[in-house]
């Protein structure tokens, strides 16, 4: 079996499905309790910088989708990232609406007090 996802609810390994940003949030059944196992989090908070390496807004919001990728396949509840406060941040801020309308992330908010990081929640 390729890459595995165990079910948080009962343990039982599943085959993981790939993940596309398209269709989020992923659907999964556990056929053992009947669970959407890419729902389960651990709690966790995956953080990455994503403008602080000379990236542009293009390689920014590619970032932004390789960590919400990260965080779905991962057992993260929210993803971190760390956007400045420059032209960067508004793209992201922007990009993060357009996902929140298309039901993609539950919500995102500053991480206050810093202003150069947003919080993005994608699972409850």
């Amino acid at each position: 079996m390729g890459k595995v996802r165990e079910c948080l609810n009962c343990g039982m390994q599943l085959a993981q499905s790939s993940i596309d940003l398209e269709n989020l949030p992923p659907a999964l059944s556990c056929p053992k309790c009947d669970e959407n196992v890419y729902l389960q989090t651990d709690g966790s908070c995956l953080t990455r910088d994503i403008a602080h390496n000379r990236e542009t807004i293009e390689r920014a919001l590619d970032k932004l989708d390789e960590c919400l990728v990260a965080a779905w396949s991962a057992y993260a509840a929210e993803v971190r990232v760390i956007v400045g406060g420059g032209r960067i941040r508004e793209q992201i801020l922007g990009q993060l609406q357009y996902y929140r309308d298309q039901g993609r992330v539950i919500d995102y908010s500053e991480d206050s007090p810093n202003y150069g990081a947003i919080l993005i929640r994608i699972r409850h």
